[in-house]
């Protein structure tokens, strides 16, 4: 049955048959040789008494199967005080082999009594013994300045405030401190590396700590480039006793000299990330002992923690800096600024938040973004969720007293694997814009005013003069039958003139009032082109159209469409000079169709190109300045856009950009 079961399992289960099936084979065939070959083969049973106790190999095999195996699953827990009492057993063993020894010559010379109290004493010395040389061994140590450290409980302790500490001040006070008392060194110092490059960087000293005052131990502002140069090289410690012991070359030659003369003992590289960012330097045990290889291995496991503690601490220095950068920017701008977290808790919020939301900032930070307005905070949820930034050109918000428009813009914040972190929110309080553009439309108008009174007393000022002397010399001439037929022809013709110009500015001040209606701008365009065509062939000038050939339905007046080309072909037949030519392109797109008139004419200086849409504004003789700026009008009233350029070829280019009709859905 054990062999049986012995082949069916693995692993613990067959180590614990394995010591079952020792003690058993050992328990028999000791038994067997003492009760039956033995007796057997001597014909004799003398030492038959010793059979029964190989029992006790089977005890102790199934015990050890127990305690190591946990055989049968039972747990045996052994007290520590029944451990320390067995080893004190144990340790007295050898006293009891000499006691039993030298028992016979002890029992002639004492008595009873004598040989209790001798025993007692070989006992209770015994297990003095090892007290007593500690403490003696301790008290020398201390006296020759020898240390033995806890090296257990230093790397405890060391790790624990390494990985506590950010604080880089109070960091290398600790690291400094924790290497020259476990050493009990003439001194420490840390060095750290102030500059930007990989390699070859200045070490300066950072804290130093001298143990004894007369000591030859020396820290200079700046470590030696020899050793700083072979630190980085090597990235690994340089044991002065070890260099000295070397075949040295010139370079470490010089390196053992540098090191001899700081009278440095020991230097162990801060790495981080596989590069050297310091030193820390020892100077010789107190007590003249080398760096044995324990001592070595505590300093190097501290260094290399104390590395990588450095290096946090000096990008948690940074981290701290920026950040109280950013919150003075962030405090000082006129903008509300929020961040959130990727679970929706408020991580900024600044002063000029505060004033647009009416939220103090202690009822906000580290709160769920649900104390936010509603605005805000839909769509810094929504930011979160899908890591899209957002835009709200006008939104109204509420500090409690007062709703202000605003403005407002929310980005997710990644992280380098492109997760979203969170979302800022960047808003604007939009009433000092409003009442500026006010303002500014106010100061248009009046300057849009002031231009139209201008343009109209000049405009109606030459007529009035003409019909103004012609009154004054009425009286005197009325006898004058010439002076009365120019006075009737003249003045006809003066108010004439004024009556057209006073139609052209209704035109411009009310082109919006007819219905609009769905057309094919081809037809408005055909009309003007067809107008225009006399005058165009009597000056010589090539009129050439391209309408396209499908229609383009826009929603217009046929009458103010054919107003407006009729207008640019007459602009660009006064600046085509004979044996030009004018072109007008349709062009239809997505959403809008495009109208451009161009012609071959000398242009429109740069200076006046942004005003030839103003009303009264013109570089002809007898021109009203009117035309472009009713084209103008009538433009917008359409919703399109009327713009000039000049061509790089020459000549000018008028463009009208019309929104195409949206077609009425059709009743099924």
């Amino acid at each position: 049955m054990l062999v049986s079961k012995w082949r069916r399992v693995k692993g613990l289960a067959r180590a614990q048959i394995h010591y079952l099936a020792l003690g058993f084979v050992l328990s028999s065939a000791g038994g067997i040789g003492a009760n039956l070959i033995l007796p057997l083969a001597t014909g004799h049973s003398a030492y038959s008494w010793i059979g029964p106790h190989f029992a006790l190999v089977f005890v102790a095999m199934v015990a050890h199967a127990i305690i190591r195996h946990r055989l049968m699953d039972v747990r045996l827990v052994i007290h520590g005080g029944l451990t320390f009492a067995l080893a004190l057993v144990v340790s007295l063993v050898p006293v009891a082999a000499l006691l039993a020894m030298a028992w016979p010559k002890l029992s002639d010379h004492l008595n009873p009594e004598e040989l209790v109290a001798l025993i007692a004493a070989v006992v209770v010395v015994s297990l003095l013994i090892p007290l007593t040389r500690d403490a003696a061994g301790r008290l020398l140590d201390r006296y020759v300045y020898r240390t033995h450290v806890n090296y257990q409980r230093t790397l405890r302790e060391a790790s624990r405030a390494l990985t506590g500490v950010l604080d880089l001040k109070i960091l290398l006070q600790f690291v400094n401190h924790t290497v020259a008392a476990s050493t009990n060194s003439e001194g420490a110092a840390v060095y750290l590396d102030r500059s930007v490059v990989e390699s070859g960087g200045t070490f300066r000293q950072a804290i130093t700590e001298k143990r004894l005052a007369q000591s030859g131990f020396d820290t200079p502002d700046e470590a030696p480039a020899v050793i700083t140069t072979a630190l980085i090289r090597s990235k690994d410690l340089l044991l002065t006793d070890e260099i000295a012991r070397e075949r040295l070359t010139d370079d470490r030659q010089r390196l053992h000299d540098a090191l001899a003369h700081l009278n440095w003992a020991l230097v162990l590289p801060l790495i981080s990330e596989n590069r050297v960012i310091g030193a820390i330097v020892v100077g010789p045990k107190l007590s003249g002992d080398p760096f044995y290889p324990q001592d070595l291995d505590l300093l190097m496991t501290l260094a290399n923690q104390a590395g990588i503690a450095v290096k946090n601490a000096q990008l948690y220095a940074q981290v701290l800096l920026a950040n109280e950068h950013l919150n003075n920017i962030v405090s000082t701008i006129e903008s509300g600024v929020v961040a959130v977290d990727a679970t929706g808790q408020i991580t900024l919020f600044n002063r000029a938040a505060e004033q647009l939301t009416g939220l103090p900032l202690e009822r906000v930070r580290h709160q769920s973004v649900g104390v936010l307005p509603a605005a805000v905070r839909e769509m810094l949820t929504e930011t979160v969720i899908d890591g899209s930034p957002r835009t709200q050109p006008e939104i109204s918000l509420s500090d409690g007293t007062t709703t202000r428009p605003i403005i407002c813009a929310t980005s997710p914040l990644h992280d380098p694997a492109g997760m979203v972190l969170g979302a800022v929110a960047v808003f604007s309080d939009l009433t000092p814009l409003k009442e500026l553009e006010v303002e500014r439309r106010r100061a248009e108008r009046l300057a849009y005013f002031e231009m139209l009174a201008s343009g109209i007393a000049h405009e109606i000022k030459n007529p009035l003069v003409s019909v103004k002397t012609f009154a004054q010399l009425l009286p005197r001439r009325r006898g004058d039958d010439r002076f009365i037929d120019d006075f009737g022809r003249i003045v006809t013709r003066e108010i004439g003139r004024m009556e057209r110009l006073l139609d052209r500015l209704r035109t411009l001040s009310s082109p919006g009032e007819r219905p609009r209606h769905l057309l094919d701008l081809r037809a408005p365009i055909g009309e003007a082109i067809e107008a225009m065509g006399p005058a165009f062939k009597e000056k010589n000038v090539v009129v050439s159209a391209a309408p396209g050939q499908s229609p383009c339905m826009i929603l217009g007046d046929h009458s103010e469409l054919e107003q407006l080309f009729l207008n640019l072909l007459m602009n660009a037949h006064e600046a085509t000079p004979p044996g030009g030519m004018v072109r007008i392109e349709l062009a239809v797109r997505a959403d809008h169709a495009t109208v451009a008139v161009v012609d071959t004419g000398g242009g429109i200086p740069a200076e006046i190109l942004e005003r030839v849409f103003d009303p009264f504004f013109t570089t002809k003789e007898r021109g009203s300045g009117l035309g472009l700026a009713i084209c103008s009008s009538i433009a917008q009233t359409h919703g399109a856009r009327l713009r000039a350029a000049n061509r790089e070829v020459g000549g000018a280019a008028f463009t009208v950009d019309f929104p195409l009709a949206v077609a009425a859905p059709v009743s099924a």
